[in-house]
């Protein structure tokens, strides 16, 4: 049977959701959004469905919020004032809920979920590009098989858990997703100050190295796959680096002495001798910061 889906948001991830629930196969209602007028448009976009009001969602066996984190408890009370399908399954993207969120709806007998997509949602995003990304999910008993088959539809690859500490996982994955992001802009940066290359030519070194260090990180852990200077003990190349930088590139200079002071604590997990470690520590403490010894 084809699962009728609605969609509350109408941004780039209840966007690019619906177009992976048509090509699946679903019957996508459409959306519902503050402006009825943006909610047509993206219907209009996607070729299936219509604006939807609040009580359109009954008919849905599955209603996906995909709205901003701040705008998640709204969106729940206005449909909850539309009625409920019992039953049906209700849940969001968000990283920064649990599913106390849904406890008005889950009270009247919805099913409840979430569906965290680890993958960046850029404004040209195609449904494809999604593929094969993991998506965090929490659910119960009753949710999970739906939300199972829901990640299919999107060919996002579950990891089911329990109830966790949401502010520190979806810092985690700031750090890993802007956090990677922003050092890729910075490293760019730095290469076209240090000069005789292209703009293209620096994307796709920094590309390269960054691509090859998680891959490294991913095959042998990130602390065995550390490689350069920090890693080798070489306090002296570390120093030259903040000169210049400091000189070139002063807004570089604190993310640098914050990665490299880690890269140091990873290094002496994997055996830098003692000596060494203190060296690029006091290489690194002419930040004005003190090191742990």
């Amino acid at each position: 049977m084809s699962v009728r889906i609605a969609i509350v948001g109408h941004g780039r991830v209840g966007s690019a959701f619906a177009r992976s629930f048509v090509r699946a196969g679903a019957d996508v209602l459409g959306f519902m959004g503050r402006e009825d007028a943006r909610a047509a448009a993206a219907a209009s976009s996607l070729g299936a469905g219509a604006a939807l009001t609040a009580g359109d969602l009954v008919r849905a066996h599955c209603v996906v919020f995909a709205v901003g984190d701040g705008a998640l408890v709204d969106a729940v009370a206005a449909a909850v004032a539309g009625g409920v399908r019992r039953c049906s399954l209700w849940l969001h993207t968000s990283g920064s809920h649990g599913l106390s969120v849904f406890e008005p709806a889950h009270a009247l007998g919805v099913r409840t979920g979430s569906l965290h997509p680890l993958a960046p949602f850029p404004g040209s995003l195609d449904a494809a590009e999604i593929a094969g990304a993991p998506a965090v999910c929490q659910g119960g008993p009753r949710s999970r098989s739906l939300l199972a088959r829901l990640c299919r539809m999107l060919e996002l690859e579950p990891i089911f858990c329990e109830e966790h500490d949401r502010a520190l996982y979806h810092a985690a994955c700031a750090i890993a997703a802007n956090g990677a992001a922003a050092l890729h802009g910075l490293a760019e940066d730095v290469l076209l100050r240090a000069g005789g290359m292209s703009a293209a030519n620096a994307s796709r070194i920094v590309g390269a190295l960054m691509s090859a260090a998680v891959a490294g990180a991913q095959r042998h852990g990130a602390s065995a796959s550390l490689s350069g200077p920090v890693r080798r003990g070489d306090a002296e190349t570390v120093a030259t680096h903040r000169g210049r930088l400091s000189e070139a590139a002063p807004d570089a200079l604190a993310t640098y002495d914050a990665l490299m002071a880690r890269a140091a604590r990873m290094a002496e997990q994997e055996g830098l001798a003692p000596a060494r470690l203190r060296a690029v520590l006091q290489a690194l403490s002419r930040s004005g910061e003190t090191w742990p010894s």
